[in-house]
């Protein structure tokens, strides 16, 4: 009688075991109250929830296996001071011994509560089965058997646990008869906080295209001039010395001319310069108005320089020291044409001193194109006589016109334009000096296009991606730019991003997507990527997860490009990158996150992966880049460019946790 009231008991606690996985359901955390069958919660037997399998009495002698006394949770399984685990994410995996005194072999029971302010359990964490996806029987988790004296472990699902949130967890063993008699003494943990928390809006799948000339500064270019150069020197009539040209020695005058180019930032220049041509000048390149010497895609605006002629009265053989001087204030634009292989310079000529002994003086300017027979240039036209008196030395400024034509046999070639000016006077013989500025060499193709246009391919150009219409990705892109090392894309940290084009337009060697199979293999994102990524199926039907990496794949800073190759961060597999997430926590506000499935990065990185919305994804780049910005500024293989990112200018990636709301609130 005793035996079948036993057997009676174990059974009614199995049958209510049951019902109370269907009423308590999946995830979440179970309230400590008494349990449905008496038990204070976190007190009763591991029998009378035999989440392992039916206790069952069969063998006479059978001894109860015993939970260890070495519970661990990891990784990096290692104990603060107050001797809390502490992991470095929240798929925990948890650890005891476990012994059988018949030597049989036994699982573990995991059991993890919540705790209060003074460290204390709590409240059940109601885990899931790792390997099916559903509630684990009465909240905890079982490991597999392992012999007696051996290390039982399990691996939470992601989900189950918080962030930056402590835990306790406990043990009963179970050898597929019998329970342990009581649980295991208790063991704290840590989990780790967000390395990455970015804020931000809803995409807006109507937001226009962005103006990328809008985002184009000019770019300093070295003067084109002879160096060194003490401006304060008058010539002694010797060529090439402190950069002059000298000519012939005038037998009847007595006077040998002298000229030279000189850098000028003086007011008296910069003020006849921009004062003419603000005045007078129909710039050729609309934002030249000071010619400080910057270049941009397709124009040049070079200036800040003064030409000098200058007459050296020699007597007996010796220059006296007598000089007679006369100055312009040069200034020089050139505009180019993405889709012509016609391109037009400007020369302005602004007189600002003609010693009236001269009696007048005469320019003679020189245009080329110094590429042989591939590029000629048309006739020059000019507003305003190239001839001054010394009478009337500032009657008028000078402005010349001429166009260049590439012949396009070649698919590609460089250009440099070269200027002379040649001064002389009834008193002087002349005297030329010839420039040429190269920094604004200019290049000319069709392989960025069938249809030929040039560019001044030194000019960095600036990408920015449609914020608005893609936040997600965008956030992606700054975070790697401004946390990692390399900073790729970075005009501030002088790390370019270098292009790699379609295969198929350039032959490189190497195509763009095969990049991409490294750092986001196909069907990554939906296997191994977070599940918690948020894709926009009411944006774009069918929308599904996808990969995301930056640096770009279509570039030599891609972590998928070979060194061999010229790759400059290669990696094994996407693995090595930091790995973040997109995902809307409720309509009108998304987050980028960090995966905390793992550790948290190092910011050692070269590269980022991230999962994301496909559309995001593709929409981001796709088009706008390769039709776009690459087409516009005609790139071609290895052209360095930057990635800016103005919305995120308030966010601070100095910090061990990147946390940020964009656009600022």
């Amino acid at each position: 009688m005793p035996g079948t009231l036993r057997r009676r008991r174990i059974l009614s606690k199995l049958a209510l075991g049951a019902c109370s996985i269907l009423l308590l359901g999946s995830g979440g955390v179970a309230a400590a109250a008494d349990s449905d069958d008496g038990t204070p919660a976190g007190a009763y037997a591991p029998s009378s929830r035999p989440a392992a399998g039916p206790e069952a009495l069969t063998r006479a002698n059978n001894h109860r296996p015993v939970s260890g006394k070495d519970l661990k949770a990891g990784p990096t399984f290692t104990k603060d001071p107050a001797g809390v685990w502490q992991t470095n994410r929240t798929t925990v995996t948890l650890r005891n011994t476990v012994t059988d005194a018949d030597g049989d072999a036994a699982t573990l029971s995991f059991e993890v509560y919540t705790t209060d302010a003074n460290g204390n359990p709590k409240d059940q964490v109601r885990l899931t089965n790792p390997d099916t996806g559903k509630p684990a029987a009465y909240g905890v988790v079982v490991s597999d058997y392992v012999t007696s004296g051996g290390t039982a472990s399990v691996t939470l699902r992601y989900g189950d646990l918080k962030t930056n949130t402590t835990y306790a967890f406990r043990t009963s063993a179970y050898d597929g008869s019998l329970y342990e008699t009581n649980w295991s003494s208790w063991a704290k943990f840590h989990t780790r906080g967000r390395a990455v928390s970015i804020t931000l809006p809803e995409p807006n799948k109507d937001a226009p295209a962005v103006n990328q000339d809008n985002h184009q500064a000019p770019q300093k270019i070295a003067k084109p001039t002879m160096t060194p150069v003490d401006p304060t020197k008058p010539p002694t009539g010797r060529s090439a010395e402190n950069g002059w040209n000298c000519g012939k020695l005038n037998q009847k005058t007595g006077i040998q001319p002298c000229s030279r180019l000189i850098p000028d930032t003086s007011k008296k220049t910069r003020d006849a310069l921009t004062k003419e041509a603000n005045a007078n000048l129909p710039h050729l390149v609309d934002w030249c108005a000071s010619y400080n010497s910057d270049i941009k895609r397709y124009g040049a605006c070079i200036g800040g320089f003064t030409y000098e002629y200058v007459g050296v009265v020699i007597k007996d053989g010796k220059p006296t020291g007598e000089t007679l001087n006369a100055s312009w204030a040069v200034g020089q634009e050139v505009k180019l044409e993405g889709n012509s292989a016609t391109f037009t310079q400007q020369l302005i000529l602004v007189p600002t001193a003609i010693d009236p002994k001269f009696g007048s003086v005469t320019l003679n300017v020189e245009f080329d194109c110094l590429l042989g027979d591939r590029c000629s240039n048309g006739p020059q036209s000019w507003d305003g006589a190239l001839e001054w008196s010394g009478a009337d030395p500032f009657s008028h400024t000078a402005i010349g016109k001429i166009d260049h034509t590439w012949n396009a046999v070649r698919n590609a070639d460089t250009l440099d334009l070269s200027t002379k000016i040649t001064a002389y006077s009834p008193v002087a013989n002349p005297a030329a000096t010839r420039w040429q500025a190269n920094d604004a060499q200019i290049r000319c193709d069709k392989i960025s296009s069938t249809t030929p246009g040039c560019t001044f391919y030194k000019y960095i150009p600036t990408w920015v991606m449609n914020f608005d219409k893609t936040p997600p990705a965008v956030a992606h892109a700054w975070l790697i730019q401004a946390k990692l090392p390399k900073h790729p894309g970075s005009k501030a940290a002088k790390r370019p991003l270098f292009y790699l084009p379609a295969a198929s337009k350039n032959a490189p060697g190497r195509d763009p997507d095969d990049n991409r199979k490294v750092i986001c293999p196909d069907g990554w994102a939906a296997t191994y990527g977070n599940p918690d990524a948020t894709t926009v199926p009411e944006i774009s039907p069918g929308d599904k997860a996808s990969c995301d990496e930056f640096a770009y794949a279509s570039t030599y800073n891609s972590g998928g490009m070979p060194t061999g190759m010229g790759g400059m961060n290669e990696v094994d597999t996407g693995n090595d990158c930091v790995q973040t997430y997109a995902t809307r926590v409720k309509q009108g506000e998304w987050h980028l996150y960090d995966d905390v499935r793992e550790a948290a990065p190092t910011w050692k990185q070269v590269c980022g992966r991230s999962a994301m919305s496909g559309w995001i994804n593709s929409t981001s780049m796709g088009g706008a880049f390769s039709s776009g910005f690459a087409a516009k500024y005609r790139m071609l293989d290895k052209d360095p460019y930057w990635v800016d990112f103005p919305q995120f200018a308030h966010c601070d990636a100095s910090k061990a946790t990147v946390a940020c709301t964009v656009p600022k609130p």
